[in-house]
C-alpha cells in the first residue's frame, strides 16, 4: 500500500469537506448530507489503511480493509452524490 495515494486521499477528503460545507451554506441540504456521509466514510477508511501501513501485524485491520474492498466490489457501481443530490 502507498503512503502517497493515502495522502492524495487526505487531500481529496478536505475538499470534499469544504464542498460539504459550502453545499449546507447554499442550503442544498442533501448535496451537504450526501458528501458529509461521503466524508466520514472516507475518513474511516483512510484510518484503517493508515493502521495496516503502519502496523503490518494489524491483522484485524487489515481483514477490515478487505471487508469494505469486498463489499463495494459486489455494490458497484455505487452511485454518487451527484447523482442522488
Amino acid at each position: 500500500m502507498d503512503t502517497r495515494k493515502i495522502t492524495n486521499l487526505k487531500s481529496e477528503l478536505a475538499s470534499i469537506r469544504r464542498e460539504a460545507v459550502a453545499a449546507h451554506i447554499a442550503g442544498d441540504q442533501s448535496k451537504a448530507a450526501c458528501l458529509t456521509g461521503k466524508a466520514v466514510g472516507m475518513k474511516t477508511t483512510l484510518e484503517v489503511a493508515e493502521k495496516v501501513i503502519s502496523a503490518s501485524s494489524d491483522v484485524s485491520a487489515l481483514g477490515e480493509l478487505e471487508g469494505v474492498e469486498r463489499v463495494i466490489s459486489a455494490l458497484s457501481p455505487v452511485p454518487k452524490c451527484s447523482e442522488s443530490a
